[in-house]
């Protein structure tokens, strides 16, 4: 009986913590997407009108809007950042003194968003750095990178893509050495070639690797808002206005707390309705 109540002594201040910092939010956010959490009301009375938020997003052409900005910013992430890093990954594979690469190629994922955000400005300025190298290339006319709404969002998806192919670089490089040399000698023993190994040995093992790098860098791009707020603040227009960056204007610009909250929940939803089907799919435990 000691044991167990020292036991629970010890576990207490963490599930304080845990009450205080994530369920108490949850709870509070819950109650506030089913009020009407308007703060530009004269009142402290703020009423109850259940589902109404949820029901307005699915009317409101700038949340759908925002939706579909933010599938395209993941789709397009996803089609940059996997094939680089992986590429990278198998490059590093080859190197025996990888070690002293690797630190190198961490650094954009230690970098901070804003201080990537701004790097990206700076980069991809009219006048700067990409458009230079560009006009070496013969391409005459500067591109308006970030303030065109045809290559704005493309724009934030190269900035992510610079900041975090690391992560998935690193992931996909810790999977392919833990996989047994014992198979890839037997290949080339048997006269396969590099290729082919790659193409029936690597990525069939790295299946699940792959998995679980694209479910992390997809959570995380499903929540971006430091890049957009940083390079484009959703512009020009809506061009790249994601969901997320939607909430904080609703919440913070025009006050509408309730209908900010049931924004975040109707992400919670479709992400866990993502993630429980992705899983299934890639059979990741």
């Amino acid at each position: 009986m000691n044991e167990r109540r020292v036991a629970y002594s010890l576990m207490l201040p963490a599930l304080m913590v845990l009450i205080l910092a994530v369920i108490f939010p949850l709870l509070f956010s819950i109650n506030v997407a089913l009020r009407k959490y308007d703060l530009r009301l004269p009142t402290e009375e703020y009423p109850f009108i259940g589902l109404g938020n949820f029901v307005r997003a699915f009317y409101d052409s700038y949340f759908l809007h925002s939706l579909l900005i933010t599938v395209e910013f993941i789709a397009l992430g996803v089609a940059l950042q996997l094939p680089l890093g992986l590429g990278v990954a198998v490059l590093l594979s080859k190197l025996s003194w990888r070690r002293y690469v690797i630190p190198a190629i961490a650094i954009p994922a230690l970098t901070p968003p804003i201080v990537a955000g701004y790097m990206g400005i700076i980069l991809f300025h009219p006048d700067g750095v990409v458009n230079y190298f560009l006009s070496l290339l013969g391409v005459s006319s500067k591109i308006p990178w970030y303030s065109s709404p045809n290559t704005a969002l493309i724009t934030c998806v190269l900035v992510d893509t610079w900041q975090w192919y690391p992560f998935i670089t690193l992931v996909l490089l810790a999977g392919i050495l833990s996989i047994p040399p014992e198979y890839v000698e037997a290949a080339r023993i048997d006269g396969a070639s590099e290729a082919g190994i790659f193409r029936h040995i690597t990525l069939p093992l790295l299946k699940g690797v792959i998995a679980v790098a694209l479910i992390f860098r997809m959570l995380e791009m499903l929540r971006v808002f430091d890049v957009i707020y940083i390079v484009t603040y959703g512009g020009p227009g809506t061009a790249t206005q994601v969901t997320n960056f939607y909430s904080y204007l609703v919440g913070f610009h025009y006050w509408d707390l309730g209908y900010a909250s049931a924004i975040g929940w109707i992400l919670v939803i479709i992400l866990s309705v993502f993630v429980t089907y992705y899983m299934k799919a890639f059979r990741v435990s």
